[in-house]
């Protein structure tokens, strides 16, 4: 069993993609999340998945929880408290128009959980692997408490997907030597962490000089490894924006004491992504499926694996990927040609 653990939200777009928010008269209605996301990509993998969060006692639990369902997400120790279920106003862009996010989640029902709500003994009885996000402990005060204590009584490895957001922490003023020091914690046992080139500097200050981008990421992942001695991979997302809808995607996978060190996965052209919104989560999904998979046997397969699924997930509308362990066979067979299947 891999637990994830985080806030799940409500998320309204504009219902024609090529929509501003303020032009829209009707919206779509979905779910999203970073470790939901991954939860949902796990189990369309074939992994046994649990998401554990805290959602409102209203209506609004019922929505979220058939969605999981749906998808055969465990969802047997979700919290039910509290009066308000956090939404996300997203506007896809195009071309030069960038993609848009509005957050709505203060005093949400999760924001305003707590260390009782979760016994975690209970919850990673069965887990084999646990993962949460950089966004969680950005949320509140006391989901930091949560994580602090998760972290102190897991015994299984667990990652950290970094992902900086700035319109977050704001329960700290944003201060960054305080999620420095926040975030190093919670890493600080972890196995795997994940992030892109920004999220390492944003976070940790961690940064590099280099131009090119293997030796620039290798320096990257040596600095947190000096810094995480428990840490065995690090995981770097790498993405080149031409535009909104056309971006060149690949990512790396760090292996402490590897001999080769360095994995580079498949570089891939995406000239006409429908929404890059949960994309990175399905990257994360990827490195963890690799890892906790007996099918997959090196770690070259594991980073080719994990770009190859998020590239995937940019060519659908929403945030959870929705593909199998074959579609991903498929385009690595075929380095995202995009033949027709026959």
């Amino acid at each position: 069993m891999i637990t994830t653990f985080g806030e799940i939200m409500l998320r309204i777009s504009p219902s024609y993609s090529n929509e501003r928010i303020e032009q829209a008269n009707t919206f779509r209605i979905g779910q999203g999340g970073s470790e939901s996301n991954v939860a949902i990509a796990l189990s369309n993998l074939g992994a046994d998945s649990q998401f554990v969060t805290r959602l409102p006692d209203n209506e609004l639990n019922k929505k979220i929880l058939q969605q999981l369902k749906r998808y055969s997400v465990d969802t047997k120790n979700i919290c039910i408290g509290g009066d308000k279920l956090g939404v996300y106003w997203t506007e896809t862009g195009i071309g030069p128009r960038n993609s848009y996010v509005i957050y709505d989640r203060e005093n949400s029902s999760f924001s305003e959980s707590n260390t009782v709500d979760f016994d975690w003994g209970k919850i990673l009885k069965n887990t084999e692997w646990f993962h949460f996000s950089g966004i969680s402990p950005a949320v509140s005060r006391s989901v930091t408490g949560i994580l602090e204590k998760a972290v102190n009584e897991c015994l299984c490895p667990y990652s950290v997907d970094l992902n900086y957001r700035s319109k977050l922490w704001n329960w700290i003023a944003k201060d960054a030597q305080k999620i420095k020091k926040i975030m190093t914690k919670l890493c600080f046992k972890s196995t795997l962490i994940i992030g892109n080139e920004s999220d390492y500097n944003d976070i940790f200050s961690i940064e590099s000089l280099e131009i090119d981008c293997t030796k620039k990421y290798s320096e990257i992942a040596k600095k947190t490894f000096e810094k995480f001695p428990n840490t065995s991979y690090i995981a770097i997302s790498n993405r080149k924006s031409i535009s909104a809808t056309i971006n060149h995607w690949n990512g790396y996978l760090f292996v402490r004491n590897d001999k080769h060190f360095c994995y580079k996965g498949i570089d891939y052209n995406l000239s006409n992504i429908q929404d890059r919104v949960g994309t990175g989560d399905s990257f994360a999904a990827g490195i963890i499926y690799g890892l906790n998979s007996k099918k997959i046997n090196s770690f070259q397969q594991i980073i080719d694996f994990a770009v190859s699924l998020s590239a995937l997930n940019h060519t659908t509308a929403g945030d959870a990927s929705c593909f199998s362990v074959s579609d991903v066979n498929r385009a690595i067979a075929t380095q995202g040609s995009g033949r027709i299947i026959r």
